[in-house]
């Protein structure tokens, strides 16, 4: 019991997502002697229910890693929001437990665990309590951090987490600015309804293009920021063209195509927030006055004398 309560008090004094999720899920593998640990984010929005697979422990061979929860048993979950019990597949061995983790009233994630044996009552009910403590604490921490509309963490998060990774050396990092084009144009030609239909959607699809350990935020309006770890510019410049070309390809409802430019840059030593995101705004800038739909990096157009020859002109930069 001394151990479980350090523990908790451990995670609790954690303010990052990432290592808060990490350590949730191995407490909890631990306390249910699980063989396999999965934790799973229900994302909603356009279409139909999604999973996003946030933590796997153990990180390989795991046996649940490419089998998510049916949309049944999600649904289940959302509706009961008690844990479920499932044998782990037809004629394998070993049980599949389900517990949902709420935040703000709602399933938010689910913990997945595979067992050998049916969970005794006071084991499966430490896990539950455990669930419950971790929506509570994650809940709080999205509260003021959270953008509502998209569920992307917005530009307080983003501040936190840019403090935490300079506390704990920023490495390879590069950060990317995304804008989607002509949004104005269709707010005022579709409306708000689809203009945020739009933003939901685009949300979703960085969810699925970057990966668990990068940062996604939504600024506000139709900008968004990227928080690519352990990369340098050429994996950055691949992963965000790979971006580009998947929102250009993607049917918007109603809305029909939509693009993306971005602009990003390396965090350099002694960077502050402000600092390498005013670098990446500016590749940006090119990107919308160079035709829009494109990928710029800072260092290269400075390496291409493109920004060395910007002056400031009413607001805007002119290049030559």
């Amino acid at each position: 019991m001394s151990y479980l309560l350090s523990t908790l008090g451990n995670l609790t004094d954690l303010r990052n997502l990432n290592e808060l999720e990490a350590g949730f899920t191995e407490l909890v593998c631990q306390v249910a002697k699980a063989a396999c640990a999965v934790l799973w984010r229900l994302e909603e929005g356009l279409g139909p229910l999604t999973l996003q697979k946030r933590v796997t422990l153990p990180e390989v061979g795991a046996s649940l890693a490419s089998e998510a929860p049916s949309l049944q048993d999600c649904a289940l979950l959302q509706e009961e929001q008690k844990p479920l019990c499932r044998r782990a597949m037809p004629g394998g061995k070993g049980l599949r437990y389900f517990f949902p983790v709420s935040e703000n009233h709602r399933v938010a994630a689910l913990i997945d665990l595979l067992v050998a044996e049916r969970l005794d009552p006071e084991t499966a009910r430490t896990v539950a309590l455990l669930a419950r403590l971790f929506g509570n604490h994650t809940g709080l921490l999205n509260y003021g951090e959270r953008d509502e509309l998209t569920g992307l963490r917005n530009r307080r998060g983003f501040n936190s987490e840019f403090k935490q990774l300079l506390g704990c050396g920023a490495g390879r990092t590069v950060i990317g600015v995304a804008d989607i084009d002509h949004f104005k144009r269709i707010n005022d030609e579709f409306g708000h309804l689809y203009g945020d239909e739009v933003l939901i959607l685009m949300a979703r699809l960085m969810r699925s293009a970057f990966r668990e350990a990068d940062g996604i935020f939504r600024f506000g309006g139709e900008e968004f920021v990227i928080v690519m770890r352990n990369t340098g510019l050429e994996g950055a410049a691949k992963g965000l063209e790979a971006f580009r070309a998947k929102v250009a390809r993607t049917s918007f409802p109603q809305v029909g195509q939509v693009s993306v430019s971005i602009g990003f840059s390396a965090v350099r030593q002694f960077d502050d927030a402000s600092a390498v995101f005013g670098r990446a705004d500016e590749a940006l800038y090119v990107a919308k006055q160079t035709g829009r739909n494109q990928v710029h990096c800072h260092e290269w157009l400075v390496r291409e004398g493109v920004l060395a020859g910007a002056k400031k002109v009413g607001g805007g930069f002119e290049l030559f």
